[in-house]
């Protein structure tokens, strides 16, 4: 069996020709990509519209905000809503108002309107409102 020696001038260009290869096939165009994400995306968002209610008919002005964003939108006098942006399969939809539970809504692949009812909740004050003493302002009197 022969050994076979290289001389730094050979390692020189056997680096250069590898280095070469992987160049070409790395930013050929046939290897890139002929889908751009986005595009592949927008085909399954939609948007999604409903109505928030309660047992008392529709609640104007309820929180819907998309969950891990900063996307949202409130209820109209009637209790309808638009999402500005639209949705895919797998977010979700949080619901909220004082004095009404958050309920959460995800989105599916057939999800375009929502009807939704908030079941209020009991909101208890702790303590009680001290009105013996009156309130004296810090400001010096000139």
């Amino acid at each position: 069996m022969k050994t076979q020696v290289f001389t730094q001038n050979q390692s020189l260009k056997t680096f250069g020709f590898i280095a070469a290869m992987l160049a070409l096939f790395a930013f050929h165009p046939i290897y890139g990509q002929t889908k751009s994400p986005s595009t592949e995306v927008s085909a399954k968002e939609r948007s999604v519209s409903g109505i928030v209610d309660d047992a008392n008919g529709p609640l104007a002005n309820v929180n819907v905000i998309q969950k891990g964003t900063r996307h949202g939108t409130v209820t109209n006098d009637k209790g309808e809503f638009k999402f500005p942006v639209k949705l895919k399969s797998g977010d979700v939809l949080v619901f909220s108002y004082l004095g009404y539970e958050k309920q959460d809504v995800y989105i599916t692949d057939d999800t375009s309107f929502i009807e939704i009812t908030l079941k209020d909740v009991n909101v208890e004050m702790i303590g009680a409102l001290d009105s013996n003493t009156p309130y004296k302002s810090k400001r010096k009197k000139n």
